[in-house]
C-alpha cells in the first residue's frame, strides 16, 4: 500500500501573523483619513445634485406649461434639510392676475409665501372625476409632477425655528420671489443662492450670513466649516456651485493651525 504523503503545509506562524497585521493596520492607519475626507465631500456633492435636479424639474414644467409659478421650499430641521417643489397652473395664475383684488397684485410680498395654506394646486386634494374638477380639486397629474426630498448628512444656513425659506419661479422668468430666510430684508426680492455643508452632531447649521450685496464673493463664515458649497441660481435658471477653501495661519512652534477665513471658488 502507497504511503499516504504528509502535508508540509504549516501555514502561517503567530510572528507572521503579527507581521501581517501590523502591515495592515499601518494601511488602514494611512487611508482612512483620506477615505473619510472623500466621503464626507461626497455626501455634500450628491446632496447639491439632488438639490440642483430638483430645482431644474421644478423650472421646467413651468417651460412645458405644466404649471404658471412654482415654488421650491427649503425646510431645515434638527432631522434633516428638506426641499420641495410646488406648482401653480396657468389657469389658477390667470385667474389671480386678472382678479384686481387677489393678494397677487396687492401684496406681492404674499405671492410666494412660506406658509400659504392651499394656494399651490399641488396642495389640493385629487379629484374623483379628472374630467370635472370640482373648485378646490386637482388631478392626479398636477399633483405628482411635484416631489420632496430629505437630505439627512447636509444642513444650510438657515437657523432653527424659523429654519425654512423659498424661491419662486415663473415661465419665461415672468414672476421671480422669494420668501422667509430667501427674501432680502422684508421685501420678496430672492437671494440667489443658498448655502450647503455638512450636518455634524455639533453643529446642524452652516454657521454663515447671508449679506445684501448682489456679489457675495467676501462673505466668509465666522468660523471654520468643512466642506461649505453655495448652490447658485437666477431668474432663468442658471444653476452653479461655488465651494470655499479654508485657509490657516500654523504656529511655527506649536504647530497649530488657525482659522484665517478663505475664498469661494467658483
Amino acid at each position: 500500500m502507497q504511503q499516504q504523503e504528509k502535508n508540509n503545509n504549516k501555514g502561517f506562524n503567530i510572528l507572521e501573523l503579527l507581521v501581517v497585521l501590523a502591515i495592515v493596520g499601518v494601511i488602514s492607519a494611512v487611508a482612512y483619513p483620506n477615505f473619510s475626507s472623500w466621503n464626507k465631500e461626497r455626501q455634500v456633492r450628491q446632496a447639491i445634485e439632488k438639490i440642483q435636479s430638483l430645482m431644474k424639474n421644478a423650472i421646467n414644467l413651468t417651460e412645458r406649461g405644466t404649471f404658471g409659478y412654482v415654488q421650491v421650499r427649503f425646510d431645515n430641521t434638527e432631522f434633516g434639510l428638506t426641499v420641495a417643489s410646488k406648482g401653480m397652473t396657468m389657469q389658477t395664475l390667470a385667474t389671480k392676475i386678472n382678479d384686481g383684488n387677489d393678494n397677487w397684485n396687492t401684496d406681492t410680498l404674499s405671492r410666494c409665501d412660506f406658509f400659504a395654506n392651499n394656494y399651490w394646486d399641488t396642495d389640493l386634494p385629487v379629484g374623483t372625476d379628472p374630467n370635472a374638477l370640482l373648485p378646490g380639486e386637482t388631478s392626479e397629474e398636477i399633483k405628482n409632477a411635484v416631489y420632496s426630498i430629505t437630505l439627512e448628512k447636509v444642513t444650510t444656513n438657515f437657523i432653527e425655528p424659523d429654519g425654512n425659506g423659498a424661491v419662486c419661479f415663473a415661465r419665461n422668468g415672468k414672476f421671480y420671489e422669494g420668501s422667509e430666510s430667501l427674501a432680502k430684508d422684508s421685501s420678496s426680492i430672492p437671494y440667489e443662492f443658498i448655502y450647503i455643508c455638512r450636518r455634524t452632531s455639533d453643529a446642524n447649521f452652516c454657521d454663515v450670513l447671508y449679506d445684501d450685496s448682489d456679489v457675495p464673493a467676501d462673505v466668509f463664515p465666522s468660523s471654520e466649516v468643512n466642506y461649505l458649497r453655495r448652490v447658485h441660481w437666477g431668474r432663468f435658471g442658471n444653476f452653479s456651485v461655488s465651494k470655499f477653501k479654508n485657509t490657516y495661519s500654523m504656529d511655527p512652534a506649536t504647530k497649530e493651525k488657525t482659522y484665517m477665513g478663505g475664498e469661494w471658488i467658483y
